[in-house]
């Protein structure tokens, strides 16, 4: 399924950091579509139609700024970054606008962050984080800064992430926090014990600078049972997510039952296609591009819903994609991946990994 083959077209503009309205003003020589990204592969637009001749204007935000990694790495950007990936014909110009806009930083792991793209591009072989598409569905009223990483934890975010925009973030803007896949990995990180505590201080510290934090509970993993069932994994990350939230009148965007809700009725095999996967192999933890994208659907509407002042009302609800289950779809389970899903981490803590695989092929 690769949509572009070619090299992307890449605008580079040395700006400071801080955020910025763009116009891109797109004119196409050949019939075809396009996506855009900008800085580390965070959307813009997704497979957009252009007609040879015809000529448009895409206006977004961009926020571009320092991001500081595990291990102390700091990542400093060279300006503003716009990717256009097409296979047609197609010029572009920009113009670019220093803009005082709040802005909604991102923290989280894997399945939040802004993964790479590669080209020839393939979205079902391509990783995306459930943050990386959200750009797409805020207006020029809000930036999204992501600075989930690959592999993080809460304490990861304390330690490093956001110490990054620390001096950056202001009164009126937003903090969203998920995570789980990794905490649930150290046992001092378990779901009621230090996962909860760092994420009440995630909370104190977006409000001790005006910031207004939100809660994710993490996305759920395709794994299914014997019988079809999927498997209640991090649920016990969710649930204490949720008690925080209560307990500190946080805002709670319930993405593990957004995602489990989506999955159920689909079943394994259909489940597949929006995790990525190629020939050789088949992730049950992380979304590709396809699935990426209905995934931050999801979140851009339940955003929409929460009615979190600033920000609720400068997102764009969308429509989730349907989703026809084959005809004749082989019934599959994961009870004989045993081996493969203990690599994932499968489990709420560390000490029922093994009982989670075990349960399996129950």
């Amino acid at each position: 399924m690769i949509l572009y083959e070619k090299e992307p077209l890449v605008i580079k503009s040395s700006v400071p950091t801080g955020n910025y309205e763009v116009t891109l003003y797109i004119k196409a020589h050949s019939d075809t579509f396009y996506t855009v990204f900008i800085q580390d592969s965070q959307f813009v637009t997704h497979k957009r139609e252009i007609k040879n001749g015809e000529e448009q204007a895409l206006t977004f935000t961009a926020s571009v700024h320092d991001k500081l990694f595990k291990g102390g790495n700091m990542y400093k950007p060279e300006g503003l970054i716009i990717t256009i990936a097409t296979d047609g014909d197609i010029t572009a110009t920009s113009h670019i606008s220093p803009v005082d806009i709040p802005t909604l930083y991102v923290i989280g792991d894997s399945t939040v962050t802004n993964q790479p793209s590669f080209f020839p591009y393939n979205p079902e072989e391509i990783y995306c984080g459930v943050a990386q598409p959200l750009g797409m569905f805020v207006d020029t009223k809000i930036a999204v800064s992501n600075h989930a990483e690959s592999g993080a934890t809460t304490q990861d975010a304390i330690d490093m992430h956001i110490k990054a925009f620390e001096n950056d973030i202001k009164q009126g803007d937003f903090l969203m926090v998920e995570f789980g896949h990794n905490d649930q990995k150290i046992a001092e990180l378990s779901a009621f014990g230090g996962y909860s505590d760092n994420l009440r201080f995630l909370i104190n510290w977006a409000r001790e600078r005006g910031a207004t934090p939100i809660v994710n509970s993490p996305i759920n993993r395709i794994i299914f049972d014997e019988d079809g069932s999927v498997f209640d994994l991090l649920g016990n990350n969710k649930k204490a997510v949720q008690m925080v939230a209560n307990e500190t009148d946080t805002p709670f965007i319930d993405m593990w039952s957004a995602v489990t809700d989506f999955i159920t009725p689909l079943g394994l095999y259909t489940s597949k296609q929006f995790f990525r996967h190629d020939n050789e192999s088949q992730d049950y933890t992380h979304p590709n591009i396809l699935g990426g994208v209905i995934f931050s659907k999801m979140l851009a509407n339940m955003l929409h819903d929460a009615n979190i002042k600033g920000l609720s009302e400068h997102i764009t609800p969308q429509v989730i994609d349907k989703v026809k289950i084959p005809e004749n779809a082989p019934f599959e389970s994961n009870a004989f991946e045993f081996k493969r899903l203990k690599t994932l981490g499968v489990g709420d803590t560390i000490d029922d990994i093994d009982d989670d695989i075990s349960n399996l092929g129950k």
